[in-house]
């Protein structure tokens, strides 16, 4: 049957991958929108600062250092045209004071406002380590964004006797916060759809692999109920020999040995037809032909306890010790509960075995008000946590020898004696399986 639990699991991690995908392109896209505008901007502000610096001659740097108010204006009118037709926050001219030498802002001070954050810009070009125009990364002045750039402007001597700088307002600023905000948005909104679709995934997965169950345990039924009809078939005539010639012995020999195999060989039909009976379709037909009766507790222990040693005649078995109450008494169906009883300890003891252990075990019994409890245990290698899991589907068995169909066939029987069953066990530390049955049963 198709593993559910690791269905799930990856498909929990492609949800995740793909929304860490998808986030990540969009930061990525974001990134790269945010590179190509600062790009484009700092390409236009280099050109504005080259093409304007071109423009002017190298007398007119030493003109307006001198304070020729003619070539002022002249110069002022240059500047005033080239920031409007490219919009930008101002144009001036610097000396290597950083003083302005002229600028197209109407009030301005007679020292470059932002010497400290790009005097470095500005000094490369008068040390000559660069020789074109330079361009500053955006900056927040107050509440406004700004980009620089900045041109040498030579004297007739080719050395270079001012500079001339362009700023401009980096605008898209609030283009990429809203464009942020909206990544943010989407984010939440993927995450939200991610969660909630999972979710509904996941509840479509449940009732998948409830139908799969369903689907699996009735061809179980169906290949059970073959195997059944076959074992049965093989099983009963040589019974039926067995009890005949029984018998006969008993009435030569009138020996007990011969009334216990007919007795067994009653007991064993008796679970044949019962299985044979439920893998047909029938429900709660185990105990169909077994009429409930008195069981002393204790005399069911004992005859268990004879059996196992009987079954494991050259291994020793210890009994865990436990208080168990000769009184102890209640109303059930005797044949069932000892063949499930037996099956689990000889369970107890297989697993002892084959984890090379000593043969541990032990049978308890608890009087709970209405109810009964009956612990079987064992101090043999335990089990995980996907074995319990699994320890009552049909078919399923860890040993090489097993059926699987021990732990499955002794739950039905328990429930149709209107109880329950449970196990409980951790790798090393052995196993425990409760019974809890009414003292009446509703049969």
């Amino acid at each position: 049957m198709f593993d559910g639990s690791r269905k799930l699991l990856m498909m929990a991690l492609f949800m995740v991958v793909l929304l860490l995908l998808v986030n990540l392109a969009w930061w990525l896209f974001y990134e790269r929108t945010e590179a190509l505008l600062a790009q484009q901007l700092s390409r236009r502000l280099a050109a504005v600062a080259k093409i304007t610096s071109i423009g002017l001659a190298p007398e007119v740097v030493q003109s307006l250092a001198a304070g020729d108010m003619d070539r002022y204006v002249e110069t002022l009118e240059i500047l005033m045209r080239a920031r409007e037709a490219d919009s930008l926050a101002d144009i001036f001219i610097l000396d290597d004071n950083y003083r302005y030498l002229a600028s197209s802002s109407l009030e301005v001070d007679s020292v470059y406002f932002l010497a400290g954050l790009n005097g470095p810009y500005i000094d490369s070009l008068f040390f000559g380590l660069a020789d074109e125009a330079v361009v500053t990364p955006s900056y927040r002045t107050g509440q406004v964004y700004l980009k620089s750039a900045f041109a040498p402007l030579y004297d007739s001597l080719g050395s270079v006797a001012a500079v001339l700088g362009a700023e401009a307002s980096v605008d898209y600023f609030d283009a990429l916060a809203d464009l942020k905000h909206n990544l943010y948005y989407s984010s939440g909104l993927s995450l939200a759809g991610g969660i909630l679709f999972a979710a509904l995934f996941l509840l479509a997965q449940r009732r998948l692999n409830r139908a799969e169950q369903k689907l699996f345990l009735s061809e179980t039924h169906a290949y059970l109920g073959r195997m059944v009809a076959v074992v049965a078939h093989e099983v009963r005539n040589p019974l039926m020999i067995v009890r005949a010639s029984a018998e006969r012995m008993a009435k030569k020999h009138e020996t007990p040995e011969c009334e216990f195999i007919v007795e067994e060989v009653d007991r064993l039909n008796q679970i044949v037809s019962g299985y044979l009976d439920f893998a047909g379709g029938s429900r709660g037909t185990f105990l169909r032909s077994e009429k409930a009766d008195s069981i002393v507790l204790r005399d069911l222990y004992l005859g268990i306890r004879k059996h196992l040693q009987d079954k494991y005649p050259d291994q020793h078995v210890e009994w865990l010790s436990g208080k168990l109450e000769d009184d102890l008494s209640f109303h059930g169906y005797r044949r069932s509960l000892r063949q499930v009883l037996l099956n689990l300890l000889i369970n107890s003891a297989d697993a002892c075995l084959a984890a090379s252990k000593p043969i541990v075990v032990g049978l308890f019994a608890k009087n709970r008000g209405d109810n009964i409890t009956l612990t079987v245990a064992d101090h043999g290698p335990g089990m995980n946590r996907k074995d319990i899991k699994r320890a009552f589907d049909p078919f399923y068995t860890t040993r090489q020898s097993g059926s699987g169909l021990g732990l499955y066939l002794s739950r039905k029987l328990v429930e149709e004696m209107g109880g329950v069953m449970d196990i409980g066990s951790r790798v090393g530390g052995g196993t425990e399986v409760v019974i809890v049955l009414p003292k009446m049963p509703r049969k």
